[in-house]
């Protein structure tokens, strides 16, 4: 039976956790989990403290397939895996606690929905604003101990100048896993 596309966050939550118990998911979600890593530690630093990576897209996918639970655990995991392969000063557990977020946003926005521009946009958009300028903002604050006005301005034109290649390459992803999902698995998304 299809699942209608306009489910609620609730609807949507409660499918998440359910497709967190099936090994295939599971096992899809290690390798993404894997990726995430990988692309996390190949990054271009733009100043000491911060670096543009591509693991957000591996946290995006596991969204887009598995819903916010599995791409919260993930991302948390992702942040303590890619902090225990790539040291870069001592852990600090907030960064982690921003890659949860993350996922929860790409899930509640991505999951059991159509892929169109205008969504991935929103999702991107959100983690961007709530994340990336807010939250790891605030820890780079905590963790360096250089003033909030220092920080802020050179985040917000890093992200604004990647906001539109970001959103190009987790749209052309998004657009092409459903497929591949399929393939793989013989199981079409709902909603996608």
């Amino acid at each position: 039976m299809q699942t209608p596309v306009r489910l609620t966050w609730r609807v949507r939550l409660r499918d998440s956790v359910a497709a967190s118990g099936q090994f295939t998911n599971l096992v899809i979600a290690a390798l993404l989990l894997a990726l995430k890593v990988v692309l996390g530690g190949v990054g271009i630093y733009v100043t000491p403290e911060s670096r543009i990576t591509f693991g957000f897209l591996a946290t995006a996918l596991t969204a887009l397939l598995f819903g916010p639970v599995l791409a919260m655990v993930t991302a948390g995991l992702g942040d303590f895996l890619s902090y225990l392969l790539h040291p870069v000063g001592a852990y600090f557990p907030g960064f982690a606690v921003t890659a949860v977020v993350g996922g929860l946003l790409y899930g509640l926005v991505l999951y059991e929905r159509p892929v169109r521009l205008p969504r991935v946009l929103l999702a991107k958009a959100l983690v961007t604003v709530l994340c990336n300028l807010g939250l790891n903002v605030l820890w780079k604050v905590v963790y360096y101990g250089q003033g909030f006005w220092a920080l802020f301005p050179v985040s917000v034109l890093k992200n604004l100048i990647l906001l539109p290649f970001e959103v190009a390459m987790l749209f052309a992803v998004c657009k092409a896993v459903p497929a591949i999902y399929h393939q793989v698995t013989g199981r079409r998304l709902n909603g996608v």
